[in-house]
This record gives C-alpha cells, structure tokens and sequence, in this order.
C-alpha cells in the first residue's frame, strides 16, 4: 500500500524534540515538575543484579547499558500491565490508554510526542514517550562577567534526562482503526517514582469532577479553597487520603472565577430566567442600573400556593449585606395552619431605598395579584412609605419582636 505520509513532529532521536502534541487532561508528568517538591526516594535493596542496591526503585531493577557506562532502570510492573510488542488494539486510543496504565504502574509520567499521518491526514503512526524525553539544553553561565552581557540564567532543575523509553504503535491500514506495537523500550536513564513520590505526581493531584464540585459548592457558601482542602482531609479521614494539593484547590479556584469575571450577575439571571421558561408558574422580575443588576425578585409555583392559602398576614424582613456582593437578601414569609413560617417569595436589593423597595413590592404583587390584609415589618422608615404606597388598603403593623428589641436596649 502506499499512502503520502507527513510527520507532524521530529523523529525521536533527533535533537530538537518538539513535545506540543502533550495533552494536559489526557497525561501527566511526573511529580519532579512541581516546584518545591523535594525528592524522597526510598530505593530497595532487593531484587538487583548490582551492589550500589541504593540506587534503586523500589518499583525497578538497575541493569547496565549496552556499553556498560551508564546505569538504566527497569520497571518491575506485573505482565498483565506489560505492553507486548506486535500486540493488536481495536483503536489507538485503548492503546495509549494501555500505556497510560503501564506508566502509572511502573513510577514514570508519558506523553505523546511523534506522530506519521496517511495523506487523508488520519494518524498512521503515534510515538507516546517518557516525560524525560529530551536534550538537556546548554545553559552554561560565566559567573566572572561583572556586567553580566549576554548571561543566561542559571537553571540546573531540569526536568528531562534524555531518556529513551518509549513505545510506538502504527495502525495496520487506513481502512481501519485498530492498531500494533512496534516497537517498545522499556529502560529509563533516571530512577522511577516511589510509593512517597506518587504521591505528589500530577496524575494523582489531578482534581476529578467531585473535587471540583466540592470547590465550586463551598464558595457559594463563602467557604474559600484552603478551608475546602482542610474541610476535604477532614471528610477522607486525613491529607494523605487527598489527592489535590491545597494549591491545587486554590488554582481551579482562581480559574473559575477568572472564567465567570463580572459575568456572575448574568449567569443569575440567565438562570433565573432559564426556570421562567421551564416551569410555567415561575415568576422572576430584575432591574438593571447602568447595566448592573440593581434588584430581583423571585417566586416559585410552592410560594404562591403558600400565599394563596396563608397570605392574609406576611412580613418581610432585610438582612444587612451579609452575602460577598453586598447586596440587600429580603425573604417574604407568612405562617400556616400549623403556625410554621413558610416562604412566599425573596428579593435582593443593592441599596435600601424607598425606589428600591417601591420596586420589590410591586414585583411581589405582581406575581401574587392579591393585596395582604396585614403587612408586618420594622420601623424602617423607607419601608414604611413603600407599603403606604403599594398596599395603600392593608394595615401595617410594626414587628412585636423589633419593638421588644428595641425596648430592652432603651431600659
């Protein structure tokens, strides 16, 4: 068969390694590229065929290179996990996902690097290596040069050793998807991650779809990342239990919220107004001030059934700006028949004026049609002049509670 072949990326070999087909949510590095992780490799001493036993995985063997110079470490993984070279794949997906899983048992991190396509441009040929694939660069500085001209700067954590393994599968034609090994090295120049490192590897602080969850849920609740992470150990019976690091969790929480920005007023109301459509007796009522959400209001199918029922007394009551936009939360509640406080709708104002509450007011009759017979609240004098105003036929009364409140404070 013959096909137009095109190469995306260098061979493996050459000097200049091209790594830009890594894919952050698909593979993962190993734990050496985080900053201020020190490594604790605690090597066995058993199972080797040298003397300097220290120099050894706990997870690996350390044989000799071909020429005997150098020291390579071969993973000790179950042959279930090990990748059998000719070995046939239904696609190529389930044979990185295989070699993935081999990674993860051996104590090293991979990703994809060469790849050979058919002149349809479908992938022929995929390279998946080591993480520490790579020349080392030069990056030598003259120390004596007091004006510092031309001085690079000084980095001797690198993070690739020039390592070799690697594995490469082709697909056998382009009629279908499944593919083989073809070739496979399984030695590494540099020693593998321990059970301790593990640990601290990018997969394993990878946050999974609940961590996020958890993340996102205990900001709504005014709960910030660090507490989460504390909450989280707590949960999982202590930190080692936990994958993410504290950063980690601070990280994603910073992304959120780089990704709402000041759009958070607009996702409210899409989703407010999202319910609107759904449920047939939503009500939902905003007012935006030069563009920024100034009040809202809103009441479900439940709350005007309460009212219809128990609405011939209600309250409503401000809370002083304790949520972290400052806004005014105003609950309408009533009592039933077994003297329960029950919700007949809620509003969020930005300031507490007598327009502000004229509006709420009109949006709670809006959707509620009837006028109460008894309104009950508290001395606020802005509140007084709205319910004079909108509920001109109901009797206002002040709340007996603010009044005993406020007699015990002038006693």
């Amino acid at each position: 068969m013959v096909s137009d072949d095109t190469e995306d990326d260098d061979q493996y070999g050459e000097e200049d390694v091209n790594c830009n087909e890594y894919d952050d949510d698909d593979f993962y590095k190993s734990d050496d590229q985080f900053d201020g992780r020190n490594q604790i490799s605690d090597y066995a001493s058993e199972g080797t065929n040298r003397t300097d036993s220290k120099e050894e995985s706990f997870n690996s063997n350390v044989v000799d290179s071909p020429c005997g110079k150098t020291k390579l470490w071969k993973p000790i993984v179950p042959k279930d996990f090990m990748p059998d070279v000719n070995a046939i794949y239904q696609s190529l997906e389930e044979a990185v996902e295989m070699y993935k899983l081999y990674a993860d048992k051996a104590g090293f991190g991979v990703r994809l690097n060469t790849v050979t396509r058919f002149g349809d441009k479908t992938i022929k040929k995929r390279y998946v290596v080591c993480n520490k694939m790579g020349k080392i660069p030069n990056r030598s500085t003259d120390t004596l040069d007091p004006e510092g001209s031309g001085r690079n700067k000084r980095n001797s954590n690198f993070k690739i050793t020039d390592c070799k393994a690697l594995i490469k599968f082709e697909r056998l034609h382009m009629q279908t998807n499944a593919c083989k090994i073809y070739e496979f090295e399984e030695n590494h120049n540099h020693p593998l991650e321990t059970k301790e490192e593990r640990r601290y590897s990018k997969r394993a602080r990878r946050l999974s779809y609940k961590d996020k969850e958890f993340i996102v849920r205990s900001s709504t609740s005014n709960i910030g990342a660090t507490k989460a992470h504390k909450l989280q150990a707590s949960l999982q019976g202590g930190y080692e239990n936990v994958g993410p690091e504290a950063i980690d969790y601070k990280n994603f929480r910073r992304k959120v919220g780089n990704i709402i920005g000041d759009k958070d007023a607009q996702l409210v109301v899409d989703k407010m107004n999202m319910r609107k459509d759904e449920f047939h007796n939503y009500t939902f009522e905003y007012k935006c001030v030069d563009s920024v959400l100034n009040a809202m209001f809103w009441a479900d199918e439940t709350d005007k059934l309460y009212y219809k029922e128990f609405g011939d007394v209600i309250s409503f009551d401000a809370t002083f700006r304790t949520n972290k936009y400052g806004m005014i939360f105003v609950p309408f509640t009533a009592i039933d028949n077994h003297k329960r406080s029950i919700n007949i709708g809620a509003g969020l104002l930005s300031n507490e004026s007598i327009e502000s509450y004229r509006w709420l007011l009109e949006a709670f009759l809006k959707a509620h049609v009837k006028h109460p017979q008894l309104v009950l609240t508290d001395q606020d004098p802005t509140i007084l002049q709205a319910v004079e105003a909108i509920f001109p036929n109901s009797n206002h009364r002040l709340c007996m509670w603010h009044i005993m409140k406020k007699l015990q404070a002038k006693s």
